[in-house]
């Protein structure tokens, strides 16, 4: 008996060690990310520009696909970095690399694209330069060194967004309040967030870093104004406001622009939110007049909020010449119990232009996959391996005893 006690202990001793051990692997692990960032401002298909606007299948969200367009060249690559994961169904997940999203701008990368369906917007020229998620600054953003974090229950596990009443919310600029004496409303700024949570409530909070310039050309009606978007100097990442804490806010001062008396374009874009324009290389300016004034910076004040795997609506109604900017997404999460797979996130921004009063929509959607373990940890076969060798050897004492015996 007291051999057969023996056995059964060690036998208990090596599955202990069995479940321990693939308990760890399912606590503690570090996988391998790649994916891509999308950034859509109103119908401006990305930021930075690459490529311009291509048709896309609507619905295809892991693509970059919003309101039928994606950028050609794809979104902000991530590089292959390790990503410690904890947890499992769903596996919760941080990024601490601060370049882990990042696109190169600057003049040498300078693209210039017409810009279709907002009369009131002519063309884009950008040479941005983005990086994520947001680590390096210290205003805003996910800045002072905090790392990027997603969860379950986001919502509520989540410092960023500790004002956050429920995982499923309606929120209208400037002050959160839609509800009217008939219903839901879009707000006195005509802008609305409506996020609805998907499975586990899973999300968090990471936002991209931009800096470098674009200009953005106005028709005031004849004349054309441009308008320079980022500074003239901008030496340092700031925080975007998509994907970033809840209800983050940033009153973002523009600088003034050059107008000149008149303008032409040739030839002429097929208009419209959604299509691509065409011909190749129409809506471009080709001449412009003089130069007859420079207009005073105006501000842009911008509304965020962060990252889900559900539904949200993120909605600019009409404002004066300017069409309704809306994008109606999803995120999904097709992960093992592990955590390896891909996951969907997306979150969005809204914009308010002062003094003119032009308002927009803005969306960010991430697509990460998870791969292979950059830590080598034990597999599952060599756990099985490890206990039939630890159990045969359990076997030869026992039976050297009963042969002593």
């Amino acid at each position: 008996m007291k051999n057969r006690n023996s056995l059964y202990w060690v036998g208990a001793a090596v599955l202990a060690l069995f479940f321990v051990s693939a308990g760890a692997e399912a606590q503690t692990r570090t996988l391998s990310m790649s994916g891509q960032w999308w950034q859509n401002r109103g119908s401006l298909v990305d930021i930075p520009i690459n490529g311009g606007p291509v048709f896309c299948i609507p619905g295809s969200v892991q693509t970059g696909c919003a309101n039928s367009l994606k950028p050609a060249n794809g979104g902000i690559p991530a590089s292959n970095v390790a990503v410690p994961v904890s947890g499992t169904s769903p596996a919760a997940f941080s990024i601490n690399n601060s370049n882990a999203f990042a696109q190169a701008g600057g003049a040498a990368n300078r693209e210039t694209v017409p810009v279709a369906g907002i009369p009131t917007v002519i063309q884009l020229a950008s040479q941005f330069s983005l990086m994520g998620p947001g680590l390096v600054t210290t205003t805003g953003g996910n800045g002072g060194g905090t790392m990027a974090s997603f969860k379950a229950n986001g919502w509520v596990s989540d410092p960023q967004q500790t004002a956050r009443l429920g995982a499923n919310f309606t929120w209208c600029p400037p002050a959160g309040v839609c509800a009217t004496a008939t219903g839901v409303t879009a707000g006195p700024y005509k802008l609305k967030f409506k996020y609805t949570a998907g499975a586990n409530a899973f999300g968090g909070t990471m936002a991209m870093m931009l800096r470098d310039t674009a200009v953005v050309s106005i028709n005031l009606g004849g004349p054309v104004l441009h308008q320079l978007v980022g500074g003239t100097t901008n030496p340092t990442f700031g925080p975007q406001m998509g994907g970033n804490k809840y209800f983050a806010y940033r009153n973002l001062q523009l600088a003034p622009g050059p107008v000149h008396s008149t303008f032409v374009t040739n030839p002429p874009c097929t208009t419209g939110v959604g299509v691509v324009p065409s011909p190749p290389g129409c809506g471009l300016i080709t001449q412009q007049g003089v130069l007859t004034q420079t207009l005073p910076s105006s501000m842009n004040l911008d509304w965020g909020m962060p990252w889900t795997t559900g539904a949200i609506v993120v909605q600019a109604q009409a404002s004066g010449a300017d069409p309704a900017t809306t994008f109606s997404v999803s995120g999904s999460d097709s992960r093992t119990a592990l955590g390896k797979g891909q996951i969907t996130m997306v979150a969005g921004q809204l914009t308010r232009r002062v003094p003119s009063n032009n308002t927009f929509s803005a969306l960010d959607i991430v697509v990460m996959d998870f791969g292979a373990p950059e830590t080598p940890l034990l597999s599952w076969p060599a756990l099985v391996t490890m206990v039939a060798l630890m159990l045969l050897a359990g076997g030869f004492m026992a039976r050297r005893h009963f042969a002593t015996a």
